[in-house]
Order: structure tokens, then C-alpha cells, then sequence
């Protein structure tokens, strides 16, 4: 098969587009950017989930919310009475932070999501 000048010029941008389009695609999974970096006491609010959904903390640990979904807001409210912490209104980026100083577990829930669940264990 011969090549000619043309098809060597086309196959010289062609490739380096298909490097690019596959390389975008590879990102494109359901998980967050933002995962890979948070730290061990923190926890993502993306895709209508608590990532992790059950984190445990030894007393007087912050934990911080990260919130990365800009087209579905959520906010962090805790399940206790009185209410322990409360990220406010809902936040589509930005963080949150509460450091727990008394052992227990503290279940909370996104209140415009409230199937979105999580629990903070705080160890002595």
C-alpha cells in the first residue's frame, strides 16, 4: 500500500487528536477529581453520596466536607439534638469543617438530599 503526502499529514494530526480524545475519556470516570486529594479526615460530597460514608475519627480530630458538585447543591446537618453542626446552605464547591470533641457516633444527612447519609465515629 502506498502512502502519499497527504495521508502522512493527516495521520500526523489525526493521531495526536486520538492521544488527546482517549487521555480526556480515561478522566472521565464516576468518581471526583477531588477524591484523589483529600486526607484521611476528610470527606466528599459529590454524586449524591458521603464519601467515605462512615469515617472514624479519634476525639478532637476536624474533619472537613469537601462539596464538588456545582449543579446539584448539598449541605451537612447533623442528626443529633441539639443540632452538633450544620454546614448552612446548600454549597455546590467550598468546604465545611467541625472538629468533634466528645467520643460517640454522629449521624448526618444532606437536608435537600436526605436519602444522602453519613456517619462520623469519634473515638476516645
Amino acid at each position: 500500500m502506498r502512502t502519499t503526502n497527504a495521508g502522512v499529514r493527516l495521520a500526523r494530526v489525526l493521531v495526536p487528536v486520538a492521544v488527546l480524545i482517549a487521555s480526556a475519556l480515561a478522566g472521565c470516570g464516576g468518581s471526583s477529581h477531588a477524591a484523589a486529594k483529600l486526607g484521611p479526615d476528610d470527606v466528599e460530597v459529590a454524586d449524591f453520596t458521603f464519601a467515605p460514608p462512615t469515617l472514624t475519627v479519634a476525639v478532637g480530630t476536624t474533619v472537613t466536607w469537601h462539596f464538588d458538585q456545582p449543579s446539584a447543591p448539598h449541605n451537612v446537618v447533623a442528626l443529633t439534638t441539639p443540632v452538633l453542626f450544620n454546614s448552612g446552605g446548600p454549597k455546590g464547591s467550598g468546604t465545611y469543617s467541625f472538629t468533634f470533641t466528645t467520643p460517640g457516633s454522629y449521624a448526618y444527612l444532606c437536608q435537600i438530599h436526605p436519602t444522602m447519609r453519613g456517619t462520623i465515629v469519634v473515638t476516645p
